[in-house]
C-alpha cells in the first residue's frame, strides 16, 4: 500500500497517478437536486452493511469508496448519479450503460441512478461482489 505524501491517499500501486485535491463530498450535492443526496445516503447505508472501508471525495464529482483499492465510485452529475463498480466478468445487460475490462480479471460497469427504483436488489448485488472482488485480491 502506498501513501501519497502530499494528500495522503492509499493506493495499491506506488506512485499511482492521480489528483491530490481531497474535498468535502457534501460541496458535490450544492446546486444539485435534494434527490441526488438523498439517492447518495441511500448508496453509502448499503456500503456501510459490506464491512470496513473508507471514502474520498475528489474533485470534481467522484466519491471513492475503497479498501485496499476503490470497489465503488459514485460521481455527481447534474441530474443523476454514475455508479461504478467492479466485477470478475461481464454484466451486459441493462441497467449496465458502459463497461470496460480494465485488467485480466476486472471490468467496470456503469450504473446510471436517477430514482430510488434504480437502486434494486441486482444493484446492491453487483456493489457487494465489487467489495469483495477488491478484499480477496
Amino acid at each position: 500500500m502506498w501513501i501519497c505524501p502530499k494528500c495522503g491517499r492509499s493506493f495499491k500501486k506506488a506512485e499511482q497517478i492521480h489528483g491530490c485535491k481531497l474535498v468535502d463530498k457534501e460541496s458535490f450535492f450544492i446546486k444539485r437536486p435534494p434527490l441526488l443526496k438523498g439517492l447518495f445516503e441511500e448508496i453509502e447505508a448499503i456500503v456501510k452493511t459490506f464491512g470496513r472501508y473508507r471514502e474520498e471525495a475528489v474533485a470534481p464529482d467522484v466519491i471513492f469508496f475503497k479498501t485496499k483499492s476503490t470497489f465503488l465510485a459514485v460521481k455527481v452529475k447534474k441530474s443523476h448519479l454514475e455508479i461504478e463498480f467492479f466485477l470478475d466478468h461481464l454484466e451486459d445487460v441493462p441497467p449496465v450503460a458502459k463497461f470496460l475490462q480494465t485488467s485480466k480479471h476486472r471490468v467496470v460497469h456503469i450504473v446510471k441512478v436517477d430514482g430510488e427504483k434504480d437502486i434494486d436488489e441486482q444493484l446492491k448485488k453487483w456493489m457487494k461482489q465489487s467489495y469483495e472482488l477488491i478484499n480477496k485480491s
